[in-house]
């Protein structure tokens, strides 16, 4: 705990300082970084409920800033239909075409890719409704340890078993949806995917 009354006066003085400066948080990574954990002690670790209050309020600022991110380019792979696709890679070791959709709920893996990574479906599986091309099917989720694209990697992604239809079958085993790029910035700069990834504070996020 923090042991005076001075030092919580000089730590409040000194978060309103870095807050009250007149900068964007856009223009100090990594001063941001450092900002952010210095809040994030202070929250933890005041005695005083408005301190630690303050504290957390300008923490939870600072992760929302584009200070905390990083971009990265993912190259995109031709394709004849001009959909995005890009190179993953499953569960660190299983390399894949995968389409880019963010209009899908879940990330998706063609029956084909189930079997090269070892998922097993049973009657127990969880299933969902998916709206597809083809109407309403109920198909089984299941949970992969990791996708990566480029130098991101998603943990505990889930995604569902199902064909993706319309002859895509045959050069893409999977489709990245929505629930892959949660939080990320997206954009398409040329054959370029670009992506405005959450940098994590050096310390555990507050709850």
């Amino acid at each position: 705990m923090l042991k005076s009354t001075k030092t919580a006066i000089l730590s409040a003085s000194l978060v309103s300082l870095v807050l009250a400066s007149g900068h964007q948080c856009v223009a100090l990574s990594p001063q941001a970084q450092e900002a952010a954990n210095y809040f994030y002690t202070l929250a933890q670790q005041s005695d005083n409920p408005l301190i630690a209050g303050f504290a957390r309020e300008n923490y939870n600022k600072l992760k929302q800033e584009k200070g905390l991110t990083r971009r990265v380019r993912v190259a995109l792979m031709s394709q004849p239909d001009a959909s995005l696709a890009v190179p993953v890679i499953i569960d660190h070791k299983v390399m894949a075409t995968f389409m880019v959709d963010t209009g899908a709920s879940y990330t998706v893996i063609t029956p084909r890719m189930a079997k090269k990574l070892g998922v097993i479906v049973t009657p127990e599986t969880p299933r969902v409704t998916l709206m597809t091309g083809n109407g309403m099917v109920n198909a089984p989720k299941v949970k992969l340890k990791n996708i990566s694209i480029g130098k991101v990697t998603v943990p505990e992604v889930s995604a569902v078993v199902q064909q993706l239809g319309d002859g895509h079958d045959l050069l893409l085993s999977g489709l990245l949806g929505l629930n892959f790029f949660k939080g990320m910035g997206f954009s398409v700069q040329g054959s370029n995917l670009i992506l405005d990834v959450p940098q994590p504070v050096e310390t555990s996020m507050l709850p």
